[in-house]
């Protein structure tokens, strides 16, 4: 009996060291973040004037699939997620000031008071909400002075600002949509801005913070069509990652998703409580208004923890859901008509007659085989409005080769015809 004790005591220690070296080897942990994904946290009204000018951009791109499948019939009711017009690309949310590191809120003593009132609002009951709106859910429920400052008397991001001394009386300061873009391509980009009026809410909320670039507000930021177009000219650059493309109607690895962006430190994704992806959240350098240093969006950046990775908005992906693999969605998959098989465990090898990193071409003799034909289509229609260069026909077959002895027969003969 004492020995199986013993032996009792000795397979636990065992198992719960196992599970710290696991924990520790997790290829999904963020040492330099810890509490991704945990934390509440919200912006304050224009404290930009006078106080700190911002110094890093935010761009939020929705997963429109998961976006669409987030909000329930709320959100399936939105024109851009009709089951045929739904756009299986990364598309604009918003491109959004920000602060690197939270400053301190005007009223330090008023958030502290504060504080217990707006962390109450952010309750994971939100998540009833179509994900767009979680980031304003957990300011607008908030009034008086809890509304201008943050919990901790912190402040993570600017909102709601007034207008700059700079600013030309010639050009709008409200929300003014003929200043979009126009053409098919933006439309594309940015379905929200152009069939559900998403601009009438970001530009007040967001684009108004875009103008301030010193806290004199004397130095130029960007105006109304600088904004749009600073905007869209960095959502068409990023586009969609093929291997999110190729994810498409699957479950990926959180590890996985995250280095299609570049790693932990370089994005954050946010997730419905399904784990389904909704959001991909990338960040980058401020200028400063000058002649050597524009306004605008710069550098990619890393993501700072503080305020963003470890949001539990931006990147609910990691803590707050625990998503060890996060589910791409299809259109089919979304809830919005039409129906699909439920997200498998990954995408298989890359079919041979596919180069890494190209979509196939309509003019290819033998195009990549799509798992889901409707959505690949409209996957390929976005990524020919939307790319800088007509696309290219697969070129490097023979790199293939130890992708064809994986496939099926079928993917093999596919690969030897067309490479004849």
């Amino acid at each position: 009996m004492m020995m199986s004790t013993r032996l009792w005591h000795l397979c636990a220690a065992l198992l719960i060291l196992a599970a710290a070296v696991s924990a520790q080897t997790d290829p999904s942990a963020d040492p330099s973040c810890p509490d991704a994904g945990a934390e509440s946290h919200v912006g304050c009204e224009d404290p930009i004037k006078g106080g700190t000018p911002f110094d890093l951009w935010e761009l939020a791109r929705s997963w429109t699939p998961g976006f669409c499948a987030s909000g329930g019939k709320k959100t399936c009711a939105k024109q851009e997620c009709g089951v045929t017009a739904m756009v299986p690309a990364l598309t604009l949310h918003g491109m959004w000031p920000s602060f690197s590191k939270p400053v301190a809120a005007a009223n330090s003593a008023a958030a502290a008071a504060n504080a217990a009132a707006a962390a109450a609002v952010v309750t994971e009951a939100a998540t009833a909400t179509a994900r767009r709106a979680l980031r304003d859910v957990s300011v607008s429920l908030i009034t008086g002075a809890a509304a201008a400052n943050a919990p901790g008397g912190a402040c993570f991001w600017p909102q709601d600002c007034t207008q700059p001394g700079w600013w030309p009386a010639s050009s709008p300061w409200t929300y003014d949509a003929t200043l979009l873009p126009a053409g098919a391509e933006f439309e594309t980009l940015a379905p929200a801005w152009y069939s559900d009026g998403l601009g009438a809410h970001e530009w007040p909320k967001h684009g108004t913070c875009a103008a301030w670039a010193d806290a004199a507000g004397a130095n130029h930021g960007l105006d109304q069509a600088g904004y749009y177009s600073s905007m869209f000219a960095l959502a068409k650059k990023e586009g969609t990652p093929k291997p999110l493309l190729d994810a498409m109607g699957t479950a990926v690895p959180l590890a996985d998703l995250q280095a299609m962006f570049g790693g932990a430190k370089r994005v954050a994704l946010g997730c419905t409580p399904k784990c389904e992806l909704v959001q991909v959240l990338t960040c980058y350098a401020q200028g400063k208004g000058t002649a050597g240093d524009p306004a605008g969006p710069g550098a990619r950046a890393d993501c700072p923890c503080t305020g963003v990775r470890d949001s539990h908005y931006d990147n609910s992906c990691a803590e707050l859901h625990a998503c060890a693999a996060v589910k791409v969605l299809s259109p089919e998959q979304s809830g919005c008509g039409g129906s699909g098989p439920e997200p498998g465990p990954g995408p298989g090898p890359v079919p041979p007659a596919c180069d890494a990193g190209v979509i196939a071409a309509p003019s290819c003799a033998a195009p990549c085989a799509p798992p889901t034909p409707s959505a690949r289509a409209r996957a390929d229609a976005f990524a020919a409005r939307t790319a800088a260069t007509a696309p290219t026909c697969p070129s490097k077959l023979a790199a293939n080769a130890a992708n064809a002895a994986n496939a099926t027969a079928a993917s093999a003969a596919i690969a030897i015809s067309s490479d004849a």
